[in-house]
Formats: C-alpha cells, sequence, structure tokens
C-alpha cells in the first residue's frame, strides 16, 4: 500500500465544476482501488492518496497535468500499512459543504494540548496532509467556518 499528499492552486473553478472534479475522482478511484481526502478551500486543494502504488503514481501523472489547478507541489508519499480513508473513494472537505467529517478536521488541526492520546500513531504521508491542513485553515481561521 502507498500514499502522497500534494497541495495546488485551483484555477477559477466554479462550485459546479468542483463538483464534476468530485465524480470524476470518484469513479476512477473506484476502478482503481484508489482511497483518499480532498480539501478545497480558499481556492486551494490539498489532497491524500493511497492505494498500490502503481495506480497512485500514475493518477498523480494525470493530476499534475491537469488545467484546473496549477502549482501542484508533492509534500509526501510513502509505503503504508493501512488506508486512512478506506470507505471512501474521495473524501471532500470544503467551507461551502456542511461535512460531518469537518469536525475530524477541526480535531486535527487544534493545538497539540487538544488532542486526545492515540493508540496509533500515523504515518508520515497522513501526518503531512493534516500539518497542511492545519497550515491552510489556520490562514483564516477553522473556527469561522462553523
Amino acid at each position: 500500500m502507498y500514499n502522497l499528499v500534494y497541495k495546488s492552486i485551483a484555477n477559477t473553478l466554479t462550485s459546479a465544476q468542483v463538483g464534476e472534479i468530485l465524480v470524476e475522482s470518484r469513479e476512477f478511484n473506484a476502478k482503481h482501488d484508489i482511497t483518499g481526502c480532498l480539501i478545497y478551500f480558499e481556492g486551494f486543494f490539498i489532497q491524500y492518496l493511497e492505494g498500490e502504488a502503481e495506480e497512485v503514481l500514475a493518477l498523480f501523472e494525470k493530476i499534475k497535468i491537469d488545467i484546473r489547478h496549477r502549482s501542484v507541489d508533492l509534500l509526501s508519499q510513502g509505503n503504508i500499512y493501512s488506508r486512512e480513508f478506506d470507505t471512501w473513494s474521495m473524501a471532500y472537505l470544503s467551507e461551502q459543504i456542511p461535512n460531518e467529517a469537518f469536525q475530524y478536521i477541526q480535531l486535527m488541526v487544534s493545538p497539540e494540548d487538544e488532542i486526545p492520546d492515540m493508540s496509533v500513531v500515523p504515518n508520515p504521508t497522513s501526518k503531512r496532509f493534516w500539518i497542511a491542513a492545519k497550515d491552510l485553515l489556520n490562514k483564516i481561521g477553522y473556527d469561522n467556518l462553523n
């Protein structure tokens, strides 16, 4: 099993276009046994992908040339033992959509002393994903999104 995290700057996109990206991603990922999470916030994307290395890396090559965004920056990648998003072909978090998973984001971006002890240490790529999410949300203050 393999995962990677990247961030990028969205070109001007409507809500409908972001919705199309989600539909395409979910269909493609389901066919290729890829799971993950996409965050779209304030014109930025952060995405976490996981699956077989060959599939994830081939998808990332397609993502890098997609004209709907630019400045694609690989943040982290590596082998993993298990999936973080095993039941989601593409979880989606955005300030525009009420989302029960947003509570999980809030937990992950909370100050260290507010996060409960976890029995499993996250893998480095997963950790990088949540650090990037925290940095992005802290730019405008995630408390304003509730």
